[in-house]
This record gives structure tokens, sequence and C-alpha cells, in this order.
């Protein structure tokens, strides 16, 4: 996987900085826990993998949570590659040469508006093809999930 990353840092589709980011968490995480080179990523447990490298960085460790988001994408993005999805690049896609879309270009009218309850107070509103399939609903899903911060750190902002 770390191979893979760094070779895809070279790619123009990619943002160079986050790529490396992620092969230096990879390689930190596998050097601290002794993780063999030729282990397959199938076999991978990132959360798993995470509370180890945590627990053996001591209680003094703060960035726990970044490491965590970056095996993550890292793994997703190497998986996705593996099983030829044609949207694998989609996962850590930085867009270089074209300005993101307004929302009124990125609207149709075959949307929906989501409202989801995050917190008391908090809700998340999203727009969402009436054509959502389960593919495009697990990139989201990896979105999201690529996102998240452990509790303690959430409480620390």
């Amino acid at each position: 996987m770390i191979t893979f990353l760094q070779e895809n840092a070279r790619d123009a589709d990619f943002n160079t900085s986050t790529i490396m980011a992620m092969a230096s968490g990879v390689r930190s995480v596998i050097d601290t826990l002794g993780i063999p080179l030729d282990t397959s990523v199938r076999t991978l447990d990132v959360e798993e993998l995470m509370d180890n490298f945590q627990q053996r960085r001591g209680p003094a460790f703060r960035s726990a949570a970044t490491y965590r988001t970056r095996l993550r994408a890292a793994t997703q993005l190497y998986l996705a590659w593996l099983d030829d999805d044609p949207d694998w690049k989609s996962i850590a896609r930085a867009r270089r040469s074209a300005p993101a879309p307004t929302l009124d270009v990125v609207r149709s009218p075959a949307t929906q508006t989501v409202e989801f309850p995050i917190d008391r107070g908090f809700k998340v509103r999203i727009e969402l093809p009436l054509s959502l399939n389960k593919h495009t609903a697990g990139r989201l899903h990896a979105l999201i999930d690529s996102l998240v911060v452990d509790d303690d750190v959430a409480a620390q902002r």
C-alpha cells in the first residue's frame, strides 16, 4: 500500500501532500505495530489497528484522529484500486485544475434535499440525486467515515 501511495503522489489527479501524508501515516502505523509489509490489506481491521497504535503511542499521543483518518482513507483508496473500481480516485481526489462548482451548477431537478439531525440543535442538510445507487451511497459513506474524529478529540474542539 505504501508503494501504491508513493506512486500515486505523482498523479496530477491527487494532492501530493495529502497522499504523502497518508503514506507517512501508514508507514508509522506499520513500523510501530510491527506489521509485516507483505500482510494483505484486506485482512486488516483499521479500527483495531488504530486502537492498538494509539495504545502503543501512549496517553500523550494527540494525533490519533488524524492518523485514523489517513489510514481509513488510504485503505479505502487502495482497496478500491485493487477492486478495479472505476471511481477509485474519487476517494482522495484533489481538484487542482477546475474550481469547485457552485451549488447552482450542481443542482438538477432530479434531486431531493434530506435533513438529518446530528446533535441537539444541529442538522445536516444534503442534496442527493433521486437515482442514488448503492455504489454512490458507498462512496458517500467512505467520505463521511474519513471525517470522523474520536469523541475525546471532538470534546476538545
